[in-house]
């Protein structure tokens, strides 16, 4: 069965999955995972804090908050898709886009820039569920691809460390 992300970037240039098994009900964990917030994931915040840093030490100065991921696909209990457009590589420098639906999401096309879906999936697994996030990137042309691929080298480490936490704060949520 195809999922939303892959729905939406179905020949991602990167992508990225991490799971974690919580012994709660699918309700819990639906949850715990729309309800969470920022504090609820604090070792994250060292990791933001440093691409701050960065783009401050190489454009002398710091992202201004970037544009919210919007919801894209919203199926209670079983999924949620989150999307994105910039071109995250420019750091402090960066032009984001809104995306103000899942059709603006669809439709977007400017080359130069990248679309990235960030999506949860419940699934039942031994009277337990399994909370599976996946990271899917695709851009839109061949030189925003050429631009991307450094920054997610330097990045995935810690994008990947950011899910990971994620997925635990949500299971301490739920449990």
């Amino acid at each position: 069965m195809i999922n939303g992300a892959e729905r939406l970037i179905p020949r991602p240039d990167v992508s990225e999955r991490h799971a974690i098994l919580i012994d709660a009900s699918r309700e819990r964990v639906w949850d715990a995972l729309v309800g969470l917030s920022a504090d609820d994931v604090p070792l994250a915040k060292p990791l933001v804090a440093a691409r701050a840093l960065v783009s401050r030490l190489v454009h002398g100065r710091t992202p201004q908050g970037g544009t919210p991921f919007t919801p894209l696909v919203v199926d209670p209990g079983r999924e949620l898709v989150l999307g994105l457009i910039g071109q995250w590589w420019r750091l402090g420098r960066s032009e984001d886009v809104p995306v103000g639906s899942l059709a603006e999401f669809e439709a977007f096309d400017r080359p130069g820039f990248a679309k990235g879906a960030f999506a949860f999936f419940l699934e039942e697994e031994g009277g337990r569920i399994r909370l599976t996030t996946e990271t899917r990137v695709a851009a839109t042309s061949p030189d925003a691809l050429r631009a991307f691929r450094p920054y997610w080298m330097v990045i995935r480490p810690g994008s990947g460390l950011i899910r990971r936490f994620i997925l635990s704060a949500v299971r301490s949520r739920a449990l």
